[in-house]
C-alpha cells in the first residue's frame, strides 16, 4: 500500500512537471505525436523517453556487376532485430529499383530506355522458409515496397529476431541517373540497390511511403558486411572500411594506400601514369572481391571504375581521442576540378569537426566520387564536376554536411526533409564565405527564396515532405529552413545556438528525432520558449517583409518605426546615411518581434545631417524592397 502511494505521488509530480513544460510550448502537436509522449518513448523536454526504442539489422551482402550488360546480381542475409514492445505480423522490404518498373508511380521523369520489369527476386526466405512471391495472401507488391505477412506461428515477438535471405538482380540505369547509375561503360555508382527492411518506429509503425525519386532517406542504424566482386583492375570505393587491402590491391597501390592512411597531405594513390603505363592496380586475378565493413550506419553505397584516379589522405577529426579518418576522391582524368577535391574535403570535414556543428566527424572514411549531380550516402558522395571553384567547394560542403543530417542523426527525411537539407544548407555558409569570399551563398539562397516566399506554391515546413513536389518541395526542404536556422543562430548568438545544437545532437544521434524533439530540445536546453520563432517559420504560411512605416528627426534624435508586414520574424538592419556619405548601421535581432508586436521603434542620436535610411541587407530575406528606403526632405 505504501509503495503504491509513493508511485502515485511520483507519477503525479511527473505529470505536473510535464504539463508545465507543455504549457510553455505553444505550438501545435499532432495527435499521433502526442501518443509517443503518453507512451514514454519521447518527452516534452526534447529528450528520448524512458521507453524509447528502435529496431536494427545486420546485413551480409554479396554483389557483383557485369559491366557489359550493367546487370547487378546480389544475395544477402539479414538478421532483423525487433527491439520494439510490439509483436510484428508483417515485414516491409524496400525494393528501390522498382522505381524503374514499367507503370510505377514516380515524381521524376526517366528515359524510356531505362524502364524494366522491376527487381527480379530469385529467392526470398524468412527463417529458412522460402516465400512464394505469387501468394497474394502473404505477399503484396506496393510499388517500391514488398510487404510480407507473417503467419500466426511466425510473428516476430518483442526482443526476438528474424533471418531474411534474398537473391535478386536488376539492370543498372544508363540514361536516367537519379542519384546513381552508369556514367560510362565501365563506371558505376550504386545506391538504392539491395532489398532493405523498412523502418518500424514509435510514430508511424512501418514506414510504407514509396520511393518516388524525390524524397530520400529514412533508415535504421545497421551493420554491413559487403563483398563486391568486380573484374580485374576495377577499383571500388564504398561505405565502411576496406578489409584485407593487401590482398585486394596490387603491391604498388597498396603501399601508397598505406601511406595515405597516415599522411596529412594528399597522396595520389592511382594516377594518370598508372593507366598510361597499364600498371596492375588490383590483385592479379580475373575477378577481385572487395570486402567493406561498416557499423551503425543507415545505408551502404559504392562506386566502381576501371579508369578513375584516386587521391586520399588522413585527417585528425577528433581532438580528444586523436581519431583519424581517410578522406578520398575518385574521379575521371578529364575532370577539371576533382584534383582539388580530396584536399577540399579535408578542409570541410575539419571545419565541421572543430567549428560547426563542432561534432567530430563520426566515420572512418569519406570518399567523394565523380559521378553526376550531388548526392550523399554514409561515407560517400556522388558529385558532378563544376566549372568554378565555388561550385566544387559548395557542392562538396553540402553533401558532406549530410554526414550529420540525416545520417548521424537518423532523420526521417521522407517526412521532414528540412531537418536535414536545411542544415546542409546552413552549416557550411560561414566556411564557404571565408574560403570563397565572392561566392555569396547566403545571398543566392535568399534571392531564390524571396521569389517564392508567401506565394500559393509555398507550403509551411511542417507539411510532411512526402506530400510536396517540385518547387514546393525544394523551397520547404532547402531554402526556407536554411534561412531560418541562420537567422535563429544570429538571433541567439553563435555560442548559444551552437551549444544548443550540439546538445540536441548529443541527445538524439543514433536515434530517430522528429521536429518536436528538435524544437523541445532547444527550448529545454536554453530554458526559454522559442515558440515565437518556431510557429511562424516552421508551422505557418507567411513571408518575410519589413518596411519603414515612418521616420523623423526631432531635436537631434532619429526616430524610425519599423513595421513587420510579413509574418516571419527577421532581424532589423537599418543603415543611416549622412550628407558626407558616411553611414552607420543599427542592428536588432529577430527577437524584437518575440512578443507578437508588429512595430518596433528605433531611436538614436544623430549629430550630422541624415540624407536617407535603408532597411535590410544581403544576409536576410525581404520580399519587398520598395518599402525599405526613406529619403528625408532637404
Amino acid at each position: 500500500m505504501k509503495n503504491s502511494i509513493i508511485r502515485s505521488i511520483v507519477f503525479l509530480i511527473l505529470l505536473i512537471a510535464l504539463s508545465n513544460v507543455h504549457a510553455q510550448n505553444t505550438f501545435f502537436i499532432p495527435r499521433n505525436i502526442n501518443e509517443a509522449y503518453k507512451n514514454g518513448t519521447r518527452t516534452l523536454a526534447g529528450i528520448p523517453g524512458p521507453n524509447y526504442w528502435q529496431n536494427r539489422a545486420d546485413y551480409k551482402i554479396k554483389v557483383q556487376i557485369d559491366p557489359p550488360t550493367r546487370k547487378l546480381i546480389g544475395e544477402e542475409i539479414i538478421v532483423y532485430y525487433n527491439q520494439s514492445p510490439d509483436t510484428l505480423d508483417r515485414v516491409v522490404i524496400r525494393l528501390y529499383q522498382n522505381f524503374f518498373k514499367k507503370g510505377a508511380a514516380r515524381n521524376f521523369p526517366i528515359n524510356p530506355d531505362d524502364l524494366h520489369d522491376g527487381v527480379q527476386i530469385e529467392m526470398l526466405s524468412l527463417n529458412e522458409k522460402e516465400i512464394n512471391l505469387d501468394d497474394r495472401k502473404f505477399v503484396q507488391n506496393q510499388n517500391t515496397n514488398l510487404i510480407v505477412n507473417l503467419d500466426s506461428s511466425n510473428h516476430l515477438l518483442p526482443n526476438e529476431s528474424i533471418v531474411i535471405q534474398a537473391k535478386w538482380n536488376f539492370t543498372i540505369s544508363r540514361k536516367s541517373n537519379i542519384r546513381m547509375g552508369t556514367y560510362d561503360s565501365t563506371t558505376f555508382f550504386i545506391a538504392y540497390w539491395y532489398p532493405q527492411v523498412a523502418v518500424y518506429d514509435d510514430i508511424d509503425g512501418w514506414d510504407v511511403l514509396p520511393f518516388n525519386g524525390e524524397q530520400e532517406f529514412y533508415n535504421d542504424f545497421n551493420n554491413y558486411d559487403v563483398q563486391i566482386t568486380m573484374p580485374n583492375n576495377f577499383l571500388v570505393w564504398a561505405t565502411g572500411t576496406l578489409q584485407s587491402p593487401a590482398e585486394t590491391l596490387s603491391e604498388a597501390v597498396y603501399e601508397k594506400y598505406l601511406k595515405a592512411l597516415t599522411s596529412d597531405t594528399v597522396i595520389r594513390i592511382v594516377t594518370l601514369d598508372d593507366f598510361e603505363n597499364r600498371n596492375q592496380l588490383t590483385a592479379n586475378k580475373d575477378f577481385v572481391t572487395w570486402n567493406f565493413k561498416a557499423e551503425n550506419v543507415p545505408d551502404f553505397a559504392f562506386g566502381t571504375s576501371d579508369h578513375y584516379l584516386w587521391d586520399a589522405s588522413s585527417l585528425r577529426v577528433d581532438k580528444s581521442t586523436k581519431r583519424k579518418s581517410l578522406i578520398a576522391a575518385a574521379y575521371r582524368k578529364e575532370s577539371k576540378d576533382f584534383f582539388d577535391v580530396a584536399d577540399i574535403s579535408r578542409k570541410i570535414i575539419s571545419y565541421f569537426s572543430d567549428e560547426l556543428p563542432g561534432v567530430p566527424y563520426p566515420y572512418p572514411a569519406m570518399t567523394v566520387f565523380n559521378g553526376q549531380g550531388g548526392m550523399e550516402f554514409p561515407m560517400m558522395c556522388n558529385n558532378s564536376s563544376s566549372s568554378s571553384f565555388a561550385g566544387t567547394f559548395g557542392l562538396a560542403a553540402h553533401e558532406i554536411a549530410h554526414t550529420y543530417f540525416p545520417f548521424y542523426m537518423g532523420i526521417n527525411e521522407k517526412k521532414y526533409a528540412w531537418m536535414d537539407e536545411g542544415f546542409a544548407v546552413m552549416l557550411p555558409l560561414d566556411l564557404q564565405e571565408e574560403t570563397v569570399p565572392n561566392s555569396n551563398p547566403r545571398r543566392r539562397n535568399i534571392l531564390g527564396y524571396n521569389s517564392f516566399a508567401g506565394r500559393e506554391i509555398e507550403m509551411a515546413l511542417m507539411v510532411p515532405s512526402n506530400l510536396l513536389h517540385g518547387s514546393s518541395y525544394r523551397v520547404a526542404a532547402y531554402a526556407r529552413p536554411g534561412i531560418a536556422y541562420d537567422i535563429l543562430r544570429a538571433t541567439l548568438g553563435k555560442e548559444k545556438f551552437d551549444s544548443a545544437l550540439r546538445e540536441y545532437m548529443k541527445r538524439w544521434n543514433g536515434k530517430h528525432p522528429i521536429p518536436f524533439d528538435f524544437f523541445l530540445s532547444f527550448n529545454d536546453y536554453l530554458k526559454e520558449d522559442l515558440s515565437w520563432f518556431w510557429n511562424p517559420w516552421f508551422f505557418e504560411n507567411g513571408f518575410p517583409d519589413l518596411g519603414i512605416k515612418k521616420a523623423k528627426i526631432e531635436k537631434g534624435k532619429l526616430k524610425v518605426t519599423v513595421e513587420k508586414i510579413g509574418k516571419l520574424p527577421i532581424p532589423i538592419s537599418l543603415k543611416v546615411i549622412f550628407d558626407d556619405e558616411i553611414d552607420f548601421t543599427i542592428y536588432k535581432s529577430a527577437e524584437v518581434w518575440k512578443n507578437g508586436n508588429d512595430e518596433f521603434l528605433i531611436e538614436t542620436d544623430v549629430l550630422k545631417k541624415v540624407i536617407s535610411i535603408v532597411l535590410g541587407n544581403s544576409r536576410y530575406p525581404d520580399v519587398n524592397e520598395k518599402n525599405d528606403k526613406f529619403i528625408f526632405s532637404q
